[in-house]
């Protein structure tokens, strides 16, 4: 597995560069995902992309942002509930900076509700209405810190695979284009979470094209086991590492293995 360095143009905006910590994989990218990014998480199912989410959603509650979570192929009792395996209380944040978007329930006539009181996206193929809604809400968001001068706010889609079933490709990639200006307006980091393999080969390479960068994890067969590898690449604005960094999912969430970089 080749290493090497993708290095700014300028060194002296490298540093000024304001960076959103990941709490994961750090090491990578210089501390951090330059905030004004939307970055895809793409890889193999099971392969540990939700656990990567949810551990990035609730290192940012920690810092003190508010994170929008966008919740597609997951209801979200289930994606809080599993957060609670690895001691990641969520629910002590709801209604206050944690924000779901339930785009699962309605997904999925008749599966039961839950008695959150978080907005409910009635139709995920109206990605214009999906877009007008992170918009208000940050709005809110906003106005609640006066005093801060574009407060931190992050987002995570759990998960962009099936918006493919039911939403024509074009008004998917129009909701990403959109999301991004306005990401990079507002100095938003959104990570995008898509299963590999899935869609035509063509509509990964067009997703991965508009993302600001690209989070990819791996399972590979060594010696007759899978073993989990991850590496970022084409993150904009800033250096970082490009090898595959071997990693394990722990009691604590994912841990990067010990290496020199």
């Amino acid at each position: 597995m080749n290493s090497g360095l993708n290095f700014s143009s300028n060194g002296e905006i490298e540093e000024r560069l304001e960076r959103v910590p990941t709490g994961i994989i750090d090491s990578l990218l210089m501390g951090g995902i330059p905030r004004g990014s939307v970055v895809l998480l793409i890889g193999d199912p099971k392969s540990g992309k939700t656990t990567f989410i949810t551990q990035f959603m609730y290192n940012q509650l920690l810092s003190g942002a508010d994170v929008i979570g966008l919740l597609v192929d997951v209801a979200r009792y289930e994606f809080i509930s599993n957060a609670l395996d690895f001691g990641w209380g969520l629910m002590g944040y709801l209604n206050d900076r944690l924000h779901i978007l339930d785009a699962y329930t309605q997904r999925l006539r008749g599966a039961p509700k839950f008695s959150f009181t978080e907005e409910v996206i009635p139709d995920i193929r109206d990605t214009s209405h999906l877009i007008d809604v992170i918009k208000d809400l940050t709005t809110k968001i906003i106005l609640k810190n006066p005093e801060v001068e574009n407060p931190p706010v992050i987002g995570v889609v759990s998960s962009l695979t099936p918006m493919f079933f039911e939403t024509e490709k074009k008004q998917i990639y129009k909701f990403l284009e959109d999301l991004k200006g306005f990401a990079h307006k507002n100095k938003q980091v959104w990570l995008l979470e898509m299963n590999s393999g899935v869609e035509e080969p063509q509509v990964e390479t067009i997703i991965k094209a508009i993302a600001d960068g690209i989070i990819e994890m791996k399972l590979f067969e060594e010696d007759r086991t899978l073993r989990r590898y991850l590496r970022v690449y084409g993150m904009r604005r800033t250096r970082h590492v490009l090898s595959w960094v071997p990693y394990d999912i722990t009691e604590n969430g994912i841990v990067l293995q010990n290496q020199s970089l």
